[in-house]
């Protein structure tokens, strides 16, 4: 396996990458008493038709899956296809008017599965992460997202300092998702591209990437609570983005 390539497991995951990029999976690994389910046998036939063969193997132990690993029988070698430049992110933004959502250090791949599920729900250009200091992209991720990553641009930014200055350049807004913001989300005044940064779990975005921003808005919730789970900001925060746009038009 080359860099260029990562295993994936998981019904869901396989059925995305056969819909999506056929022509980018390499291998499909299964267990012996795979196909025995009704979900099973009509993904053995999917597969078929997209004229891909099945390795039927004893284990899927030479993979190395992380412990708790929910593979249902099923992994998959896939070339990333996914990955692309940041500028071509933008560019698509600056052209339709969808929102690119930057993550600053998400470390959980849980996490990361959930966030990346909601962008491609509210159909954001594409997501930029930073190559350290976050959940790389890898089968955890892309099981936690059910597939959905495959239905998205992805740039795994060296900078992201360059990524947000590249957004400012063609004036795309950059706003952190913040619980100091200022403005609630409700208020504020989107009009076509935007760059929505989200913050760590434990951190929240950095202090200098804050600082770099065009503004801060913020999910009002209660009081009793210090913030939600960042995926569930993601998906509160990207579809009033999504609200106010469809609203305008």
């Amino acid at each position: 396996m080359g860099e260029d390539s990562i295993w994936i497991w998981g019904v869901h995951p396989v059925e995305e990458a056969l819909a999506t990029r056929p022509d980018c999976i390499e291998r499909i690994l299964v267990l012996p008493t795979f196909g025995k389910k009704k979900n099973q046998k009509a993904l053995l036939e999917l597969i078929s038709t997209k004229g891909l063969a099945v390795e039927r193997v004893n284990d899927f132990h030479r993979l190395r899956l992380p412990k708790g690993a929910v593979h249902q029988g099923i992994c998959a070698l896939v070339e990333k296809f996914w990955e692309v430049d940041a500028d071509q992110i933008l560019e698509r933004a600056k052209q339709s008017g969808e929102s690119v959502l930057v993550c600053d250090q998400i470390e959980d791949p849980q996490n990361l599965g959930a966030v990346i599920r909601a962008a491609v729900a509210f159909e954001v250009s594409g997501i930029i992460i930073p190559s350290k200091q976050n959940a790389p992209i890898n089968g955890t991720v892309i099981k936690a997202s059910s597939g959905a990553l495959f239905h998205t641009r992805l740039n795994t930014a060296q900078n992201l300092f360059s990524a947000l200055d590249a957004a400012k350049k063609m004036a795309i807004p950059t706003i952190g998702l913040d619980a100091r913001g200022q403005t609630p989300i409700w208020d504020m005044d989107v009009k076509g591209a935007v760059c929505l940064v989200l913050g760590s779990e434990a951190r929240g975005i950095r202090k200098n990437i804050r600082k770099i921003l065009d503004d801060l808005t913020r999910i009002p919730i209660n009081p009793a609570l210090d913030s939600l789970n960042v995926s569930n900001a993601a998906a509160v925060a990207l579809y009033e983005l999504k609200r106010k746009k469809t609203m305008q038009q």
